[in-house]
């Protein structure tokens, strides 16, 4: 007789014999069982965890002949249980529907035969094996012979693209999704094999194998053929490893500890080692990420150190002391790297450079602190940067802070209502960083009068500007630190400071109306404010924005009582005529006809025919 390989030699014969599938098996058992077995199933699941098997087991539990009724356990010796397994029996048809896919082969061999009794067994049974392949017209043929078979027919679709069955095919069959099987039920079933093969395999090797299946029990044994025949009665990791090409969990471990050790240099050894045993970096990617996956999962859930399923025995101590190593963020942060990783190792022309580049990334994302631990080793208190520059502050190990743990003052915001003060004080600002002395900058030129709408100075304008040509270059500002506030005294009278209560409304209004704000009150000419009202002076052609401040007037009132503790009207007026500001219109005449002399406003109005309607000083 001729060699039979180990997957059709150690096919499951009964229910009890299925690996990883019990809450199917158990479901048919109890439905034969009861009498209540449906007329058509369809098993969905991947390749290779047992649909086609339990579907032939199926069939010979309804005609076993050792029983007089259908039996949950076929005996497996009668005639018609020993054809069903080597698929010869005359009663129980093995379609293949990837190859029967026309309308008329379908009403040939199934539809045609339908209204045949068996010739021998009790029920004439159809296993479809993918059955996804049919098409449109064939599963509409099939419609009704499924919907309502003759009783002594059943229908056993098998398929590992369920989506692609219509639902009118699904709805009138009861669907099993047979799940991927474990690391562990395949290591369990490939070691009685090798037991009872006589086989000697390194428990490691067998885990090995069994991870190579990905959940496939026929690509596990497969695989295990190829290594018996290389390895004839002895098989190791390593031969493992160089049969299926696949990379050893010591490998994958030395990387690991390279990594933790944040030794650069020996990344390109392993990565040149790996490369000469003729591994394939996309796969080696790909097990890391599994590695680190396994190593998170160990770091929140250390009792899962026993469980074979992602770490053999021998590698039990080495990878928790590995996990002790590294954080759960360097964990997330590694398993994203390493995920991405293998598309770029996968696509690149050179996929040696793209894997070291790849590790050394890996080595200095350990680096990072998390933001928790800076602020925790800082203290109590609100972390600010040195004034004079110098190092940032030292995060765990000696590390530095992240630049997101560390706070730095600002200066207090002075809303542009008029004229600002002459000497108004400016907060000092600390540098976020070290930086290299560089010479002083040139002082700055005056910048030239833009072109907008904007709201023109008080009525306390000051003098006009001169012509740029004319300007003398401003001296620098001395940075100085804001004087501090007086405490108020117990008993004193309270003076009410308008210019404050400006700048404090017309600042609200910006953060809670910001639109109203730019489109109402940033064109008042000036606002002039007493203890009793508060008024918005426009230009007559912004009738526009004096509507709007109407509109607004409650919003206005309300705001007042809140930031100043008493009522106060808003009023708003409308200039005349130039003599009503007339210090203002003269410095605007001077402001638009520098703007006018500017080389770029005339490129723009002759690109752009138009006028300017009104200046503002460039900020």
């Amino acid at each position: 007789m001729s060699y039979q390989v180990i997957a059709r030699k150690w096919r499951p014969q009964s229910f009890d014999a299925v690996v990883g599938q019990q809450g199917v098996t158990q479901t048919l058992r109890n439905a034969i069982g009861a009498g209540r077995l449906a007329h058509a199933f369809v098993f969905a699941g991947a390749r290779g965890v047992g649909k086609t098997t339990t579907a032939r087991i199926l069939a010979k539990a309804l005609n076993c002949h050792a029983s007089e009724a259908p039996t949950p356990n076929p005996c497996g010796e009668c005639d018609a249980c020993r054809e069903i397994a080597d698929g010869r029996n005359l009663d129980v048809l093995e379609i293949d529907a990837a190859t029967h896919t026309k309308v008329e082969e379908t009403r040939e061999v199934i539809i045609e035969s339908l209204g045949v009794r068996p010739v021998r067994d009790r029920y004439k049974v159809f296993i479809i094996d993918e059955v996804h392949m049919l098409s449109n017209s064939s599963f509409n043929a099939l419609l009704k012979s499924v919907e309502e078979p003759p009783p002594h027919v059943v229908f056993i679709m098998a398929t590992t693209e369920l989506h692609k069955i219509p639902d009118t095919i699904t709805s009138r069959s009861q669907v099993y999704e047979f799940r991927t099987i474990g690391v562990k039920a395949i290591t369990e079933q490939l070691k009685m094999i090798a037991e009872a093969e006589g086989i000697d395999v390194d428990p490691a090797a067998l885990t090995l194998i069994a991870r190579s299946g990905e959940g496939s029990m026929r690509d596990a044994e497969s695989a295990f053929d190829q290594v018996i025949a290389f390895a004839a009665e002895t098989i190791t990791t390593d031969t493992v490893a160089l049969v299926l090409g696949l990379v050893g969990r010591d490998v994958l471990l030395d990387i690991a500890e390279t990594v933790a050790n944040e030794d650069g240099a020996r990344v390109f050894d392993l990565t040149g080692r790996i490369v000469e045993s003729g591994q394939d970096l996309k796969l080696v990617m790909r097990e890391l990420t599994r590695l680190v996956r396994d190593m998170l999962l160990l770091a929140i859930d250390p009792s899962r150190a026993s469980d074979p399923d992602f770490a053999p025995e021998g590698d039990v101590a080495r990878l928790s002391d590995l996990t002790g190593r590294f954080s759960r963020e360097d964990l997330l942060r590694a398993f994203d790297l390493l995920q991405k990783s293998e598309f770029d190792v996968r696509t690149a022309s050179q996929p040696r450079y793209a894997m070291e580049m790849a590790l050394l990334k890996w080595i200095h994302l350990r680096k990072l602190t998390p933001i928790e631990e800076v602020i925790a080793s800082l203290g109590p208190g609100r972390p600010v940067m040195p004034p004079g520059g110098g190092a940032p502050p030292a995060g765990p190990g000696g590390r530095p802070a992240s630049p997101a743990a560390v706070r730095r003052p600002v200066a207090p915001h002075v809303p542009r209502t008029g004229s600002a003060p002459a000497t108004a004080p400016v907060a000092a600002v600390a540098p976020t960083a070290v930086r290299p002395a560089v010479a002083a900058p040139a002082p700055p030129v005056p910048r030239p009068a833009t072109v907008a709408k904007a709201p023109a100075p008080s009525s306390a304008a000051p003098a006009p500007r001169p012509a740029p040509a004319q300007a003398a270059a401003p001296q620098a500002t001395p940075v100085v630190a804001p004087p501090p506030t007086p405490a108020p005294v117990a008993g004193a009278p309270v003076v009410f400071d308008a210019e404050t209560f400006r700048a404090k409304l017309l600042d609200e209004v910006r953060k809670r109306k910001k639109g109203f704000h730019m489109m109402a009150l940033a064109q008042a000419r000036r606002v002039d404010v007493d203890e009793r009202a508060i008024t918005f002076v426009f230009s007559a052609i912004h009738k526009v924005s004096v509507e709007q401040v109407e509109a607004n007037r409650a919003f206005l009132e309300a705001l007042v009582v809140e930031l100043g503790g008493r009522p106060m009207a808003v009023k708003t007026e409308v200039l005349k005529d130039a003599g009503a500001d007339g210090a203002g219109d003269e410095q605007r005449e001077q402001m638009k006809a520098r703007a006018l002399a500017e080389n770029a406003v005339q490129g723009l109005l002759d690109v752009f025919p138009g006028e300017i309607l009104d200046v503002q000083e460039g900020k």
